[in-house]
């Protein structure tokens, strides 16, 4: 990469590198539950429903506070706010590992999904602060692997950390990494909490823009799609291959991780420029049919698993497309947090619906291969969104300048 030019500030990476570990630390407090789910069920005699509720309320919880969280760190400001955030995730896992009753482990469930929502808004305003506009692209970018590269770690340790210390001794472990990420946080991110502004003018500059409203529905389409397919598969392949549990899970935890390298892609080519609209026609194009492909029992099982790792991969271009858009569509780096707050509600709306819109198409149906219609109703959706998108940022450029100038004087003494 060649050097920044002379009297440009340079990109704070280390920053950068401890904001994408406090979003991988609190990624881990979603992957750790669906491995440990049968144990927690056994020791605290829940219910199918209670279970699923402790694996879903995170998502509830992004998908109802995502805008409230980009406020408050926008308002607060960045570094407080995801200090905070970090503080609730400890303290949510360190009161789950004591509960006895599943109401009470559903409360801290709640405690810590607030935790990770704060984070997922807060971090980015962090980065945008320590980096010129020139790296946004790629440092936003690299950021968008936090939430499958934290839960890939959850599900690939947790088989070896679970016989060993118990569920309970999973979550004193990663409250226990939190923590440490939480201690550097501190020690890295002094002097960067950036302006605060108030909430009304918040609102005015950036809520009422298109972008937002487009990137959310982007950023919706693909992880009803994506939560899709990696919920479902480790069931579709044991219903239908008969498959073992481990086996499965771990086709579904390698799935899951494909999605990083996409990520790390995607940074890179709208760090070369790349237009972020071809990024996400791409993901569209090519996730629709790899989808409608990995459920088919027609296939054999490792075809549908290669198809299911294409599909992710490909699909970890729009996360680091979209998440690099928020700094372009937000009115200055002071509107980063609340851009991506809405941006990260709209991504959550579509976890929380993914699974079981999912689940009725092929219930309503009677075979996994149905699925497709939803995969495909939704790339097409995706795809207009796309158009959208990139009719709003063509009229952008003035835009674009006047940020770059607003970065400027930011740093100017």
């Amino acid at each position: 990469m060649p050097p920044p030019p002379e009297g440009a500030a340079a990109t704070r990476w280390l920053v950068v590198g401890v904001m994408i570990a406090s979003g991988v630390a609190a990624s881990l407090h979603v992957g750790k539950v669906p491995p440990a789910l049968p144990a927690l069920r056994d020791e605290l005699d829940l219910g199918l429903v209670t279970a699923g509720w402790v694996a879903s309320i995170f998502n509830l919880i992004g998908a109802t506070l995502g805008i409230a969280s980009g406020l408050a760190a926008d308002r607060l400001g960045a570094r407080r706010v995801l200090c905070a955030g970090l503080m609730f995730l400890i303290a949510g896992s360190i009161w789950g590992a004591t509960t006895d009753s599943g109401i009470a482990l559903l409360a801290t469930r709640v405690l810590a999904g607030l935790g990770l929502v704060i984070v997922a808004v807060a971090a980015p305003g962090i980065i945008v602060a320590v980096a010129p506009p020139r790296d946004h692209g790629l440092a936003l970018g690299a950021w968008s692997i936090y939430m499958p590269a934290g839960m890939a770690v959850a599900m690939l340790s947790a088989p070896f950390v679970l016989p060993a210390f118990g569920w309970r001794g999973l979550w004193l472990v990663h409250a226990g990494l939190t923590a440490m990420v939480f201690v550097i946080v501190l020690a890295t991110t002094r002097g960067v909490s950036g302006r605060t502004i108030s909430p009304r003018r918040i609102n005015a500059d950036a809520l009422r823009r298109p972008g937002p409203w487009l990137l959310a529905a982007a950023f919706g389409c693909y992880t009803v799609q994506f939560f899709a397919v990696t919920t479902w598969m480790p069931t579709f392949l044991v219903e239908s291959y008969g498959s073992t549990r481990e086996a499965a899970a771990l086709a579904g935890a390698l799935v899951v991780a494909a999605n990083i390298a996409g990520c790390l892609v995607g940074a890179w080519l709208l760090h070369r420029d790349v237009a972020r609209w071809k990024l996400l026609a791409i993901t569209y194009l090519v996730m629709t049919p790899c989808a409608a492909g990995a459920f088919s029992a027609a296939l054999p099982p490792g075809f549908t698993v290669t198809l299911a790792a294409i599909f992710s991969a490909v699909g970890g271009l729009l996360p680091a497309a979209i998440l690099a858009g928020t700094a372009v569509h937000a009115p200055s780096r002071d509107h980063v947090a609340t851009v991506n707050g809405f941006v990260v509600q709209g991504s959550h709306v579509g976890v929380v619906i993914g699974p079981p819109v999912f689940a009725m198409f092929v219930a309503a149906f009677g075979s996994w291969e149905q699925g497709w219609m939803l995969m495909a109703a939704l790339g097409i959706a995706g795809l207009g969104v796309t158009a959208g998108i990139r009719a709003v940022e063509l009229g952008l450029p003035a835009a674009g300048t006047e940020r770059r100038e607003d970065s400027a004087q930011a740093r100017s003494p």
